[in-house]
C-alpha cells in the first residue's frame, strides 16, 4: 500500500503484494501456487468439456453412451482430487504453522486498540506510548476544514507516534482491545490480528530492511474506524536503541507538574482537545445526540469541577479513561478547556499538581524473595480507612483487573467470569485473597505484582464495589505478611 507524497490515492494492483518479510513472501508464494493449480485444473477441466461438447455433438452422428456405476471412473475421480487437495495442504500448513509460531522471539511488544487509536507496550524495556491519526489528517478530514485531502502527505495513513521495531529480529505481538473489536493490519508484514477486549491473540514478523511501513484498523469499530491508522518504522539495531534511549529519558522527564496560568491552561487544552475528545464531542463541542453528550452547555462540565476529573481520568461507560492516555499536564489543559471554551465560562481551572495525585501508580516490579532475616526487618504498613481502600482499590482494579472483568465487573463469560455478584467476592474474603495471592487458571497470582496496600485496596474494592456490598474490608499489613509468607518459586513467576 504505497502512497506517493503529497497524494491520497493508493496503487492500483490486482495481486497480493509481496511484503517485506519472509512470511508475507511464503504467504504470496503460496498464494500463486494454489492459483497456478486452480489454472491448470480449470483449463483441463473446461478444455476437455468444451472439446467433448464440440467434437461429440448429436449433428455429427455420436450417440450418448448409457453406462452405470463405472468403479474405474469413480476411483479416478476420487483419488486425483485427493491426491491435489494432499499436495496444497501440504505447503499451506506449513505456512500456517511458520505463521503463528510466536517462539524464541527477542522482544514482545503488547498492543491494545482503543476508540480510535493504538496502545503500545514494549514489555522487554518499559516503553509506553498511545498512537493517533496525525494532526494535518485530522484537521483536514473535518467537515468544512477547506483543506485539500490531497495536500496532506499519507492522508489518513499517518500518525503522530510511529510503532519502532528493529530489523532483524523475531518480534511477537500481543494483541487485545479495551473496549470494543479492532483489527491491526499492516499489508508488508503479510497478516492481520483482531483485538479482542478481554483475549489475548498473537503474531511476530521480522523485517530485514529498514524502512516506513503503513496500515490500518480492519474491524468495523465505531464512527471513527476510517481514522485509526498504524504506522510502523524499522530501524537498524544502533538507530533503534538510540530511539529507545531517546524514548526512556523523556518518559523519565514526566509531565510539566508547574503551575500554569488560566489563559495558558485554556490556550493549550484546546490542542489536546482537538486531538483527543473532538472525535466523539465534536470540535465545536455540540457532541452528537444520542451517542456523545455535548460539552457546551454540559451540566457534568459546568458542575463541580472534582467530578469531571474523575470521569475524565477513570472513564465511564463508552468514556475511556484519559489517565491511561494523558500525562497530568495535558489533562489539566484540556478539563480547564472544556470548562472555559466551547460556550462554557465557568471561569475556574484545575493544576497538573492536582491530576497527578489521582493519576493510577504504575504496579512494583517483582518483590525480592522474603527470607526469615527480611522478613523481621519489615515494618507494618498503617492500616487504612475503608474510604481510603475503595478509592485507591477503583484505581487498581481500573489498571490490573478491568481488561478481564470489565470496567463494571460484568465479565466476560466463559473466560473471565463477572465479579458482580460473584460467589468468590461475596463469600469468605480469605478465600479471595488465597486466589488473588497465587492465582488459578487464566488468573495471574498477583502476590508479588501489587503493593500490600494496593492488593487489600483492590479486594476491598471488589467486595463494596462492582454492585457488590458484602461491607468488609482487609488492612495492607494482613496482606504484608501474607506476601512474605509465599514461597520462593511464586516469586520467581
Amino acid at each position: 500500500m504505497a502512497l506517493a507524497e503529497g497524494t491520497a490515492h493508493a496503487d492500483y494492483t490486482l495481486n497480493l503484494m509481496k511484503g517485506v518479510t519472509k512470511v508475507s513472501n511464503d504467504i504470496y508464494d503460496l498464494h500463486m501456487l494454489i492459483l497456478w493449480i486452480c489454472v491448470i485444473i480449470g483449463v483441463g477441466v473446461f478444455g476437455t468439456m468444451f472439446y467433448s461438447i464440440y467434437h461429440h455433438r448429436k449433428s455429427k452422428g455420436h450417440q450418448a453412451a448409457q453406462f452405470h456405476e463405472n468403479t474405474t471412473v469413480e476411483i479416478i475421480w476420487t483419488i486425483i482430487p485427493t491426491l491435489i487437495l494432499i499436495g496444497m495442504a501440504i505447503p499451506a500448513t506449513k505456512t500456517l504453522l511458520e505463521l503463528e509460531d510466536v517462539q524464541d522471539a527477542e522482544m514482545s511488544i503488547k498492543v491494545t486498540g482503543w476508540q480510535w487509536k493504538w496502545e503500545y507496550e514494549y514489555l522487554d524495556n518499559g516503553i509506553h506510548f498511545f498512537s493517533s491519526l496525525d494532526e494535518a489528517s485530522n484537521k483536514a478530514r473535518q467537515v468544512g476544514s477547506g483543506i485539500d485531502p490531497r495536500t496532506v502527505p499519507h492522508y489518513l495513513l499517518n500518525v503522530d507516534k510511529p510503532l519502532v521495531i528493529p530489523t532483524k529480529k523475531k518480534i511477537r505481538f500481543l494483541f487485545t482491545a479495551a473496549d470494543v473489536l479492532h483489527s491491526w493490519w499492516i499489508p508488508d508484514l503479510g497478516w492481520k490480528k483482531d483485538a479482542i477486549p478481554g483475549f489475548i491473540n498473537e503474531a511476530w514478523t521480522s523485517v530485514d530492511n529498514p524502512g516506513t511501513y503503513r496500515g490500518q484498523c480492519t474491524e468495523l469499530c465505531g464512527k471513527d474506524h476510517g481514522f485509526m491508522p498504524i504506522v510502523v518504522i524499522a530501524m537498524e539495531q544502533p538507530e533503534y536503541d538510540a530511539w529507545v534511549k531517546k524514548t526512556q529519558e523523556d518518559a523519565k522527564k514526566g509531565a510539566d507538574l508547574s503551575d500554569q496560568s488560566h489563559d495558558e491552561l485554556v490556550s493549550k487544552g484546546a490542542a489536546v482537545y482537538a486531538k483527543n475528545c473532538s472525535t466523539c464531542h465534536l470540535p465545536d463541542g455540540k457532541g452528537v445526540p444520542g451517542a456523545f453528550p455535548a460539552i457546551t452547555g454540559s451540566a457534568l462540565v459546568k458542575g463541580d469541577i472534582n467530578a469531571q476529573v474523575s470521569l475524565v481520568v477513570n472513564g465511564k461507560g463508552a468514556m475511556p479513561a484519559f489517565g491511561k492516555m494523558l500525562k497530568a499536564d495535558e489533562l489539566a489543559q484540556v478539563i480547564t478547556y472544556t470548562r472555559n471554551a466551547l460556550g462554557n465560562a465557568v471561569g475556574d481551572h484545575v493544576q497538573p499538581k492536582a491530576i497527578q495525585e489521582l493519576l493510577p501508580k504504575p504496579s512494583s516490579a517483582a518483590a525480592p524473595k522474603a527470607t526469615p532475616a527480611t522478613v523481621e526487618k519489615i515494618e507494618p504498613m498503617a492500616d487504612m480507612s475503608k474510604d481510603d481502600l475503595l478509592v485507591l482499590g477503583k484505581t487498581i482494579y481500573n489498571s490490573n483487573c478491568s481488561s478481564c472483568h470489565q470496567a463494571e465487573g460484568q465479565g466476560n463469560p466463559p473466560m473471565f467470569p463477572a465479579l458482580k455478584g460473584s460467589a468468590v467476592v461475596l463469600g469468605d474474603i480469605n478465600a479471595q485473597i488465597n486466589l488473588m495471592l497465587n492465582g488459578k487458571g487464566m488468573m495471574p497470582g498477583f502476590g508479588h505484582s501489587l503493593k500490600a496496600n494496593e492488593f487489600a485496596a483492590v479486594v476491598s474494592y471488589t467486595r463494596n464495589g462492582l454492585g457488590n456490598a458484602v461491607n468488609d474490608v482487609v488492612q495492607p499489613s494482613v496482606i504484608q505478611q501474607l506476601q512474605a509468607a509465599l514461597p520462593p518459586e511464586q516469586n520467581d513467576d
